[in-house]
């Protein structure tokens, strides 16, 4: 790769190189100086520019000049070793691709930045390319990047199913009444990180308020189709398909084991836009207890009421049944 970035010029490590080899050649240049006067006084020639005689005091003076120059002077530190290129396999470049757009023109390198010969997180990803093919990004990968790059990347279809079996198990719990705190993570200000406590009832929303102040929020769901009051648990899942479907260049999702609801969401949909991704934390999850209303006579689980027993009164002679003996 080039040396010169669009950002910055001249790597610093050239730029290093350059500082220590302009010292080096200062010290040069003025050792051979101060050689060629202590050979002039030494040679006590006619054309000796420091004149005749005994110069042995003007000599050592020139002695201890070169050695306070050569102190002076910075220590040339050898350059540190660059890490080296990974040769990555064929499904491994594929997936790095995909995982961040890289197409067309732009090209990239994985730099061994642990040194230990393989993926490994922590690696840098370096990205070149546009007008000048220069370096245009670097990043550290995260170890949810290599564990994604060595699957083979995460596809569309991989978020999808994820998407897809975790809805599939919150729907399967018919759950109403809850609430939640939901937290937006941008390059924004102000009240659009402030977390909003959300309750839902029946399925929709009845409420948002700052989490801090307990200030409602007004309901713009009619005329603002990105209101808070659309998300929901259907609004969170609708979020990240639409991630998917979009192409976006990264879609991650974490849900809730139990309840399969999403408890944070990040969508980049392209490496080369800067501050345009979408992040959404959701915390506090409390599903609300459920309450049956019994009906009149099914408080022992709707059992039919049992009939009180009938009693007779039998006249007098037929405490036997009414028989008679006559005699």
């Amino acid at each position: 790769m080039t040396g010169i970035t669009q950002s910055s010029g001249i790597k610093p490590t050239q730029a290093a190189n350059q500082s220590s080899s302009s010292s080096a050649q200062t010290l040069a240049t003025a050792t051979s100086v101060l050689g060629d006067a202590v050979k002039a006084i030494q040679s006590k020639s006619g054309n000796n520019t420091f004149g005749k005689g005994d110069n042995e005091a003007l000599i050592k003076l020139i002695m201890q000049l070169i050695q306070v120059i050569g102190d002076k002077l910075p220590t040339t530190e050898p350059p540190r070793p660059q890490p080296k290129p990974l040769q990555l396999t064929r499904q491994q470049d594929k997936a790095v691709r995909e995982r961040f757009d890289i197409k067309g023109a732009l090209s990239y390198e994985v730099l061994d930045s642990k040194k230990d010969g393989k993926l490994s997180a922590g690696d840098t990803l370096v990205i070149s390319g546009g007008i000048t093919g220069g370096e245009i990004s670097r990043q550290k990968l995260t170890a949810r990047d290599v564990k994604a790059i060595n699957a083979g990347g995460s596809t569309g279809s991989d978020a999808q199913q994820q998407l897809d079996a975790n809805r599939k198990k919150w729907d399967s719990l018919d759950i109403d009444d809850y609430s939640f705190t939901l937290q937006r993570n941008c390059f924004c200000r102000g009240d659009a990180i402030r977390p909003i406590n959300i309750e839902v009832r029946d399925g929709s929303v009845k409420s948002a308020t700052y989490a801090d102040t307990g200030e409602l929020l007004p309901d713009d769901r009619q005329t603002n189709k990105q209101s808070i009051y659309n998300l929901n648990a259907d609004g969170l899942f609708n979020l990240v398909e639409q991630g998917i479907k979009s192409g976006a260049a990264k879609v991650d999702v974490s849900y809730d084991k139990q309840y399969g609801l999403p408890t944070s969401i990040y969508i980049d949909q392209s490496f080369q836009i800067a501050d345009e991704e979408m992040g959404y934390t959701i915390s506090n999850f409390q599903p609300e207890p459920q309450f049956t209303t019994l009906a009149l006579g099914e408080e022992d689980g709707g059992l039919p009421p049992v009939d009180a027993p009938i009693v007779t009164t039998l006249a007098i002679g037929e405490e036997d049944g009414g028989h008679h003996d006559y005699k």
